[in-house]
């Protein structure tokens, strides 16, 4: 589950932002790290990497010619107890349990039993799932590994399971959560991550194996590699050595919540145990003098093929569970990972055989894991050649066909889609003979023409991103590198421009009925109000925004495991936006009703912008679909 409590609380908290209606700042830079030449100064760096981020620990593997480098533990795996992280210390490792998905589904292709390409509908048509595009577009099991299949991602509901047994089945999870397995836009044109398609590709395996999707997995992999311990199901084994996760800074433990999808994030196994896994991957399938899977399998993983910027050219990108990101001059594979209290990654680079794992048991700490990643690559890397692509030369004339504003198009979550409308998407432009990209106020990153419509960043080893033309002929844009673009299309900077400037108008007009409130509370208080009539005009617009502005506090009092339950914090989030539109229109229509020669006329105009700013945000609201909204609700 990528990220899970992080993406929860990142949703909840756009509530708030969509309220502020706050300018994007820009990227924030980068730490400067050192750049250690030795083990010894490897394992004092990452020290004070989580010493400066508050990690209470860290498990790390480094895998070096293929053969494991070092492996152990640095900090606390238990404050309280204050037992000591090593190389067996076990975590929660979220979504690097999609890893294993894609590893098993493989391994019953290849065995004759499962085709990657077939129609899901076809070997599982009890998945419920509605797919416009069915008969031209169908949903094929690959989508479901690559998260080309345009499923939703979680609804808040099915994040965690509080009422069921562990292994409640998949099957019913499915049939209890329908949403995300409706189809947003046709199957294998567009990346948009997923953990219920990827747990509806964990059922696949039970239904073909005819065994439980953990038990084959122990049975074909997970014990074949020698991860002794390493298990889906919490054992006493593995509860033995397992950290404790923590959340917030200081550091405060987090529970251990069990999840219905359990194929798409619950795995817990140890550095060293994921070790095993990098050299697996490096040695292309092979474990010991076993080769659990084929080569050109492991190559099939480690290719993303079903999406637009893939059949345009772009080799970079998610894959079958295992995506690449561009970092320190070189290209690398794997995956990361999030759960409550835990975030992980593990990465490998075939060409120059090593690879790396790092597991942190604090969710608060993702500018340590993507430190620790620079780090390990940069440590990893430094005797080899980084080769880059060759750039070619195009005027200034032909780079203008690729410029404009690029606005994303695959949320990952639609009830958070809003988000995309807000924080913009990536400008590109053509500045001193190079096409530049940049966020909306951020500063423009050159990019190198490479061919066939794609390019690089400076520092960037081959082609990242890449132009392409849809089908409805609209011009649409990928990246895998500089911080990477989602699906875009190109789109209206100056409608971008006018829907926050609309946005921050009505906002602006609605904090204006509370300092309003207090000069009209004040005077009729004191009795200078008493022949006043139509209050309501008055009271009403100023209910609506105190109606809005309840739900920013009570998304930011959620924390993971409440998200999707009723509780005093998802009631007010569902009463604010209940009742705001519902004042809003009432506001309107009482003003609009009342003789101008009843009220003065100062009141009657502010009344009317107010509560017309309230309508106007209404709209908004009803076109993103967060009115009503009922977080514990499937």
């Amino acid at each position: 589950m990528r990220r899970v409590a992080l993406s929860a609380a990142i949703s909840l908290l756009g509530i708030a932002t969509m309220l502020l209606i706050s300018a994007p700042c820009a990227a924030q830079q980068k730490d400067e790290l050192p750049h250690p030449k030795t083990l010894a100064e490897v394992q004092q760096t990452i020290k004070g990497v989580i010493d400066r981020e508050h990690v209470p620990g860290a498990g790390v593997a480094l895998v070096a010619n293929g053969q494991l480098l070092w492996c152990g533990g640095i900090g606390k795996a238990d404050l309280t107890a204050n037992r000591e992280m090593t190389c067996d210390t076990e975590f929660r490792v979220g979504s690097i349990s999609k890893t294993f998905v894609a590893l098993a589904l493989l391994k019953l292709q290849e065995e004759g039993k499962i085709n990657l390409y077939a129609r899901l509908q076809d070997v599982a048509p009890e998945i419920p799932f509605k797919n416009p595009w069915e008969a031209a577009h169908p949903v094929r099991i690959v989508n479901l590994l690559e998260h080309t299949a345009g499923f939703d991602d979680m609804e808040p509901s099915e994040i965690y399971n509080f009422r069921d047994r562990y292994d409640f089945p998949l099957l019913e999870a499915f049939k209890r959560f329908r949403k995300p397995q409706t189809v947003r836009w046709p199957p294998g044109t567009r990346m948009s991550y997923s953990n219920p398609g990827n747990a509806v590709a964990g059922y696949l395996i039970e239904k073909v194996s005819g065994m439980p999707f953990d038990q084959y997995i122990r049975d074909n992999f997970l014990r074949p590699m020698g991860m002794e311990h390493a298990d889906f199901p919490f054992t006493d084994a593995n509860r033995a050595l397992l950290a404790t996760g923590y959340g917030g800074n200081p550091p405060k433990p987090s529970k251990y919540p069990f999840i219905y999808l359990r194929p798409a994030g619950d795995l817990k196994a140890s550095p060293g145990e994921l070790a095993k896994l990098v050299q697996f991957l490096l040695r292309r399938g092979k474990a010991g003098d076993a080769q659990l899977l084929n080569t050109e399998s492991i190559f099939r993983m480690e290719t993303p093929e079903t999406t637009w910027a893939a059949k345009n050219g772009l080799r970079l990108g998610y894959g079958l569970c295992n995506y690449t990101t561009v970092e320190g001059g070189v290209v690398t594979h794997g995956h990361d990972g999030g759960i409550d209290g835990f975030i992980s990654s593990y990465r490998y680079m075939p060409e120059q055989n090593w690879g790396y794992v790092i597991l942190l048991n604090s969710n608060n700490s993702q500018q340590a894991l993507e430190s620790l990643n620079r780090l390990a690559i940069d440590f990893l890397s430094k005797d080899f050649l980084k080769p880059q692509q060759p750039v070619i030369t195009l005027p200034a004339k032909s780079l203008k066909m690729f410029t404009g504003y690029y606005a994303p198009r695959a949320p990952r979550s639609q009830l958070f889609a809003f988000m995309d409308d807000l924080k913009g998407g990536t400008s590109f432009r053509v500045i001193n003979g190079k096409l530049t990209r940049s966020r909306l106020f951020g500063r423009p990153e050159p990019l190198l023409y490479v061919g066939k419509n794609l390019f690089r960043g400076e520092k960037e080893p081959e082609g990242t991103t890449v132009f392409f033309v849809t089908p409805s002929g609209n011009w649409a844009v990928v990246g895998n590198g500089l911080d990477g673009i989602p699906y875009s299309e190109r789109s209206s900077l100056a409608l971008l421009f006018l829907r926050i400037a609309l946005l921050s108008l009505c906002l602006f007009l609605m904090l204006t009925s509370l300092p309003y409130a207090l000069v009209w509370l004040f005077l009729r208080f004191i009795g200078l109000m008493k022949d006043v009539r139509h209050l309501s005009i008055r009271v009403v617009p100023l209910l609506a925004t105190l109606a809005l502005l309840i739900v920013p506090p009570c998304a930011m009092k959620l924390d993971g495991t409440h998200i999707g339950t009723l509780n005093l914090w998802t009631a007010g989030i569902f009463l604010g936006t209940f009742f705001f539109p519902l004042l809003s229109i009432l506001g309107l229509i009482l003003v609009l009703r009342v003789p101008e020669d009843e009220i003065h006329r100062a009141v009657r105009i502010h009344s009317l912008l107010v509560s017309s700013a309230c309508c106007v945000l209404t709209g908004f609201l009803w076109s993103w679909h967060l009115l009503a909204v009922r977080l514990w609700a499937p």
